[in-house]
């Protein structure tokens, strides 16, 4: 099913559904701000594996970022200096993937990796909808098997084509098609490691 979402005006009854499905180990799409991923409750390792199995990815060699409602709750989960609270911080309102070191708060599935990516939420319905859920999504890019870019913008045609394997598809319009840029920030240290680039056929 598709479901809309208006942060100005929420139904949390809504809400409320989706929440329960996450914390029961369902998967969703969801709107990023630039784009759409797909997302499973980051603390639920049956959801987390199955998210791994969709996108047939192996979590040994490839550790997936989770998203965060704000700066405050990715705290709880990467080691964030005074650096990396100032870069992110100076850096708000863009589309960035932090690597950062890990706390050990982290998943059983993802507190043995080495540095975990962390993405602040930029998109209303789904800000809204991680202050109810109180925990992170993990959270993946969509496959993209058409050269059409609309079957990873366009939140009907997402249902079309994938909208049998998840709870539900959170309509948040139709998105730019981006992938986030990413940067490392270790001891200080920060290093670009992508632009942001558009997304395409994988």
């Amino acid at each position: 099913m598709i479901t809309k979402l208006y942060p100005d005006n929420p139904d949390y009854t809504v809400v409320e559904e989706i929440v329960r499905a996450l914390e029961e180990g369902k998967l969703i799409i969801y709107p990023t701000g630039i784009g759409y991923a797909l997302g499973c409750n980051a603390l639920k390792q049956q959801a987390v594996e199955e998210t791994y199995r969709l996108k047939q990815s192996n979590i040994r060699k490839q550790r997936f970022a989770i998203m965060c409602s704000s700066l405050a709750d990715a705290s709880k989960y990467a080691k964030i200096d005074n650096t990396t609270f100032k870069y992110i911080k100076e850096h708000s309102g863009e589309p960035i993937t932090y690597i950062l070191p890990p706390l050990s708060t982290l998943p059983k599935l993802l507190k043995n990796a080495k540095e975990i990516g962390i993405r602040i939420s930029q998109h209303p319905a789904t800000t809204l909808l991680l202050e109810n859920l109180k925990v992170p999504l993990l959270t993946t890019s969509l496959p993209l098997q058409k050269e059409e870019i609309e079957y990873v913008t366009h939140p009907e045609l997402i249902h079309e084509e994938y909208g049998h394997l998840v709870y539900t598809v959170l309509d948040g319009g139709i998105a730019e098609g981006l992938k986030s840029a990413i940067v490392r920030i270790e001891d200080s240290n920060i290093e670009v490691l992508r632009e942001i680039e558009p997304i395409k056929a994988e």
